[in-house]
């Protein structure tokens, strides 16, 4: 493994606006929807955003359960969109809205036998998604079988520079799909006011599986400047207003609509197909500081401090209270593991008493990361090593030459064997 220059990560939003709770109604927050869902371009604007409806038979199934009364659950993981940045209510955000329209539509009775997850944090890629899956999704997850039935999964706007090439989005998707209870996975494509958007790339892993996905930018953004201004629909440079996740939400329902009343496909999603980027990351094992293998032998060394500052969001509250936080010495975290790759998540922040840490694989110095970056304290993930076979390897993190005394958080790391 040859040493790899220090990467500057990418961070593609901010948390400047997040969504309060109490109560309030989509009227007063947005009192011109009604009119505008109403109008036959609206109807186009919904036909337009169905990217894929995909193989139906797990959406029908799940479908026939909410409506026999059975526990469901909707569930959800991307960035800040996904988390409600830009709504005024958290209760508006489309995440939160598209439960909610599936709830009423299919849900026995008054709909409580469908439940909801919400796992959006900020400034985040599908890397980070994939290490946090089981932690903040599955374990929340109050059915029966503890497992989601749907999931919705947001990206499009946040793998820019995601370090695996798509593999970890694509570990995530196969992941879910692969579990007992036969869930719905629905790719969400988010777009940014600019038109930016992944979709074209991620829709590759959607198109592999015949999963539904649902666009914003071919639906809504094309209404945005003739019908709406930027402003009304866009919060800031990266979120949508209220009204941009309301119609996010009529988006993905109409599409789960739609997909619903098709016949039912002949069989079910074939898993037994190549690849559309990697899933080499499917079965990552995680290392929190409060949950690990007790095999890997971990000893924290100087980084054994707990960082108070972690990221905090709504639907979820503080975010990995327990973590490997370095504020002075220079004893290394080392760990041992059978594994063919590792990538780990560290807080991205502007603060110059941050600084850097070094990464050795077998002695061998492979990675050096700046944990001073002039963000705002979001996780970014960096993959330190892949290899194609697993094997035995000793990782030794710690600060780098002269930043002994300098502060560092790792948030999480995680490997497949």
């Amino acid at each position: 493994m040859a040493e790899e220059k220090e990467k500057k990560p990418f961070v593609p939003e901010n948390p400047d606006r997040m969504p309060t709770e109490g109560a309030g109604s989509l009227a007063e927050d947005c009192p011109r929807y009604a009119a505008d869902a109403a109008s036959d371009w609206y109807q186009t604007l919904l036909a337009n955003a169905q990217m894929n409806l995909g193989n139906n038979k797990r959406l029908k199934a799940v479908i026939k359960r909410a409506q026999a009364g059975e526990q469901i659950t909707v569930a959800s993981i991307g960035g800040s969109i996904t988390e409600g940045a830009g709504a005024v209510r958290y209760q508006q955000c489309y995440a939160y809205q598209t439960y909610e329209s599936f709830k009423n539509a299919y849900g026995a009775g008054d709909g409580s036998n469908v439940h909801f997850v919400n796992a959006g944090v900020g400034g985040t890629p599908s890397t980070f998604g994939l290490l946090r899956y089981q932690r903040d999704i599955v374990a929340r997850v109050t059915d029966d079988d503890g497992l989601p039935d749907i999931v919705l999964v947001e990206y499009a706007v946040n793998d820019g520079e995601e370090p695996t090439g798509h593999g970890c989005y694509e570990s995530l998707v196969k992941q879910i799909l692969q579990q007992p209870n036969h869930p719905v996975v629905i790719l969400v494509f988010a777009v940014f006011p600019t038109g930016y958007t992944l979709q074209e790339e991620l829709k590759k892993v959607g198109s592999t599986y015949d999963l539904m996905m649902v666009s914003t930018k071919n639906g809504a953004f094309p209404f945005v400047g003739d019908k709406w201004t930027s402003e009304e629909f866009f919060y800031d440079i990266y979120h949508p207003t209220t009204l941009g996740h309301k119609v996010m939400a009529d988006c993905i329902f109409h599409t789960i609509k739609a997909a619903a009343e098709q016949p039912e496909a002949a069989s079910d999603i074939n898993l037994d197909v190549p690849p559309a980027y990697s899933t080499a990351y499917i079965g990552l094992k995680t290392i929190f500081k409060d949950q690990y293998g007790e095999e890997l032998k971990l000893s924290c060394g100087s980084f054994d401090k707990d960082d108070d500052k972690t990221y905090r969001n709504l639907p979820i509250g503080i975010l990995y209270a327990k973590n490997f936080y370095h504020t002075a010495g220079n004893e290394s975290l080392t760990f041992e593991a059978v594994c063919k790759n590792l990538l780990l998540a560290y807080r991205s922040v502007n603060d110059e008493k941050y600084g850097k840490i070094d990464i050795y694989v077998d002695g061998r110095k492979v990675k050096t990361i700046n944990g001073n970056t002039g963000s705002w304290g979001q996780s970014v993930t960096d993959l330190i090593f892949a290899e194609d076979t697993a094997a035995k390897h000793t990782v030794e993190i710690k600060m780098a030459p002269g930043d002994e005394e300098k502060h560092f958080t790792i948030t999480c790391m995680g490997y497949t064997e």
